[in-house]
């Protein structure tokens, strides 16, 4: 259980999504293992404070990797916002270049609507 946790999908956020979703239901069944289900070896062998420790354990996994997911889905957003804001910004100086050009079109319309 103390092994760093190293995952192929760590940059992806579904990949955190489902870790997480893993490390709760984990967690949950961990917790629930209660002294109805237990052997008396099981008993003897962890004591619910070690099961409880394993539960908080497990969800705190789960914290992390959901708070991950948050992460990644704001880096992935404020990308998106980046481009978003790059193609206005060119969009706009389009316009003002159009909005140039049309003035100049304007003036050469009325000097040679002047000449007439």
């Amino acid at each position: 259980m103390d092994t760093p946790e190293t995952s192929a999908v760590e940059d992806e956020p579904k990949g955190d999504r489902a870790n997480a979703e893993l490390f709760y239901e984990l967690a949950v069944q961990t917790f629930q293992i209660g002294y109805d289900e237990a052997t008396a070896a099981e008993m003897a062998a962890r004591t619910p404070i070690e099961r409880l420790a394993d539960a908080q354990l497990l969800v705190l996994r789960a914290i992390y990797r959901e708070l991950r997911h948050g992460h990644d889905q704001v880096t992935a957003q404020t990308a998106g916002l980046a481009e978003h804001t790059q193609a206005l910004s060119e969009h706009a100086d389009a316009m003002d270049k159009l909005r140039g050009t049309l003035l100049e079109h304007a003036d050469a319309l009325s000097r040679y609507r002047g000449r007439g």
